[in-house]
């Protein structure tokens, strides 16, 4: 029996990346892939938590995202559309993963049993009636199971900035749309780089990391 999620992870679940345009020091915020009224009504109750407790917060998984179902390995590869610029970013978020030694990314062409990341590029201009925010990415897993002797489960998932906004081509922009790629869901913690509101975090927390083993190390 084969089960397809990629639909509903592309309507569902994937992250979509804004920023402020509101005072001099816009704020870049990174929420699920809703309309920007839900997304500004929701920063209104998504208050960090404080504290030594929020350093302990597990970041919480990706609602199709079963944890030690997957590979630790995935291939990602570029899409033509794609930079240098924005290569060289989403390789430096690479990098970021791979030193944490759970999981492994590896440049290359995964074969249909395997995870993979497509890195793409895409152009699109916020409507007037929503000028105040921009949308700088957009990313997410898509989970493919396949039961029986040869059964398989594998994410495709893709990750991907929008080139219409040169604020877009950040690095805790990447390593945000790689962790929802590989399973992160939003936390509430500050500290992690999965948190709404985007501070230019360029390193994985504790919570982070926290899940990123519940993922993917064996009991």
């Amino acid at each position: 029996m084969r089960k397809l999620w990629g639909l509903l992870a592309v309507l569902l679940l994937g992250s979509v990346m804004l920023v402020s345009v509101w005072g001099k020091f816009p704020k870049f915020v990174a929420m699920s892939e809703i309309t920007v009224a839900q997304a500004t009504s929701r920063l209104g109750v998504q208050l960090p938590m404080v504290g030594r407790e929020e350093s302990k917060r597990a970041t919480p998984v990706e609602s199709i995202v079963k944890p030690q179902t997957l590979s630790k390995t995935y291939y990602y590869r570029f899409g033509n559309e794609v930079p240098d610029k924005m290569v060289r970013t989403f390789e430096k978020a690479v990098a970021v993963y791979n030193e944490t030694g759970i999981v492994n990314l590896v440049a290359g062409d995964a074969t249909a049993h395997q995870n993979e990341i497509a890195f793409f590029a895409y152009s699109k201009e916020m409507p007037e009636d929503q000028s105040t925010y921009l949308e700088l990415g957009k990313g997410g897993p898509e989970i493919e199971e396949v039961t029986g002797f040869q059964g398989y489960t594998a994410n495709h998932a893709r990750a991907g900035m929008n080139l219409k906004y040169p604020q877009s081509v950040r690095l805790s922009v990447a390593i945000h749309e790689i962790g929802h790629a590989v399973g992160l869901d939003h936390s509430h913690s500050h500290n992690s780089v999965m948190y709404p509101i985007d501070q230019g975090t360029t390193h994985l927390s504790a919570g982070d990391l926290k899940t990123l083993r519940h993922l993917y190390q064996k009991a």
